[in-house]
């Protein structure tokens, strides 16, 4: 009896399969985020008071304003394209109120055709458009001019395929029949008197970097990312999702202000930070003969010696960051490690004072880890004029001292209450 061949492990086979599986929802997503990423830069527009629906009248809403559809497709918008015409056939739902909106507009990555006839679109009367829209429901008994005009173009992988129409010429006529009957002729018009065409706008990844440029200069470059992220997250909530969708002046002016003051070139508040990916980098066995571990060591302080090590680590780590962000900080830094040291040295004298008649080495060493926990544990000041600079920042800022050798010994940091 043959064995069973072992499957390899996901991670393996993830990198071995080149083709998605027919169940790969990615487009989806990618459809969804950028339809979020409208919805934030017309959310960038709101007027205190006023409000953006997602989903709840159409892609993107804003009541009393403008309806947005939202297509991320690669294929040609040409004049039989189920983008175009689809979309006029859902504004003309009896349950949707165009009369209410000053604009109704069909967004999309594509590109009209070569030989498309709504190029001008945008500057076309009413009545004109219902005569092109005429002309196109009775050229070529409604043949889609995507069969015609031009080959497809192959797809990729981010950016959705239509189910065009091009494949399905009955489907289309009757579409376009729907759409241009007699009995539907009055809300047409009210839609084509608000319609317009916005045509080659970029697709997911550069339409993220012309949010970037536009909204976040001044953002640090190495937040940006995040800052997005939980902007898009912010959108996707489940508690607005579930609410209606409704994303108000209000609300999203405060995740704004939430996002701003931690993530801002010169944030009025230190960014919150998460130390556990910092600490699979700690190596004890590295850090042990490092100076400031020798001066934690000496007084019996082994048990806190990781904490320490994550510490240092987390305010270089800061610092660093800042530094490549090009954040102009060195004089405030220099003048922090300056207090710090200053307030050190005066703390120490004073503990050494406290332990005069102690002889033992023993008592010595208690009483210099209770001064270094009281150190740990004291009000932390702010840094660049941060509010809720983390204490693990400040901790770390005097292990960064107590790790200098400097060449006057006097000026030396330590723990240790004894000379």
């Amino acid at each position: 009896m043959q064995p069973t061949q072992q499957m390899p492990p996901p991670s393996e086979q993830l990198q071995t399969d080149t083709q998605a599986l027919p169940v790969d929802a990615t487009v989806l997503f990618v459809a969804l985020q950028y339809q979020l990423l409208v919805a934030v830069e017309q959310c960038h527009h709101l007027m205190p008071g006023e409000c953006l629906w997602i989903e709840a009248m159409g892609d993107v809403t804003v009541p009393g304003k403008t309806q947005i559809e939202v297509k991320h497709y690669r294929d040609k918008l040409t004049d039989s394209h189920q983008n175009f015409w689809n979309t006029i056939r859902n504004w003309l739902h009896e349950r949707f109120d165009r009369s209410s909106y000053k604009s109704l507009v069909l967004l999309t990555t594509q590109e009209f055709g070569a030989q498309s006839r709504l190029k001008d679109w945008n500057i076309l009367t009413a009545v004109q458009r219902l005569d092109r829209m005429q002309e196109i429901g009775s050229d070529g008994a409604g043949v889609p001019q995507t069969q015609m005009e031009e080959p497809p173009e192959p797809q990729d992988e981010t950016i959705q395929t239509a189910e065009t129409t091009a494949r399905k010429p009955p489907k289309a006529r009757a579409l376009q029949q729907e759409v241009l009957a007699p009995e539907n002729r009055a809300a047409l018009m009210e839609v084509l008197e608000r319609m317009l065409i916005i045509p080659g706008e970029d697709a997911l990844p550069e339409r993220i970097d012309s949010y970037k440029t536009r909204y976040l200069k001044a953002i640090r470059p190495s937040l940006q990312q995040q800052y997005l992220d939980d902007l898009l997250g912010f959108m996707f909530s489940t508690e607005l999702v579930l609410n209606g969708w409704k994303i108000t002046h209000e609300a999203f002016t405060a995740k704004l202000t939430a996002l701003n003051a931690s993530c801002m070139k010169h944030p009025a508040e230190f960014p919150l930070r998460d130390l556990r990916p910092l600490e699979e980098k700690v190596d004890l066995d590295e850090i042990r003969p490092m100076l400031f571990a020798r001066k934690i060591l000496e007084i019996e302080g082994k048990k806190y010696l990781k904490h320490a090590a994550l510490h240092r680590l987390f305010a270089q780590d800061t610092i660093s960051g800042l530094f490549k962000d090009q954040i102009p900080i060195k004089p405030s830094l220099d003048l922090y490690l300056h207090n710090h040291r200053s307030n050190h040295f005066v703390a120490r004298e004073a503990a050494i004072l406290d332990c005069d008649g102690l002889q033992d080495d023993a008592a010595l060493k208690k009483a210099s880890l209770k001064f270094y926990l009281a150190r740990m544990k004291a009000p932390t000041e702010p840094f660049c004029a941060m509010a809720n600079t983390m204490p693990e920042f400040r901790n770390g800022i005097y292990h960064m001292l107590a790790d200098e050798s400097p060449e006057n010994k006097d000026d030396e940091f330590h723990w240790k209450l004894w000379e």
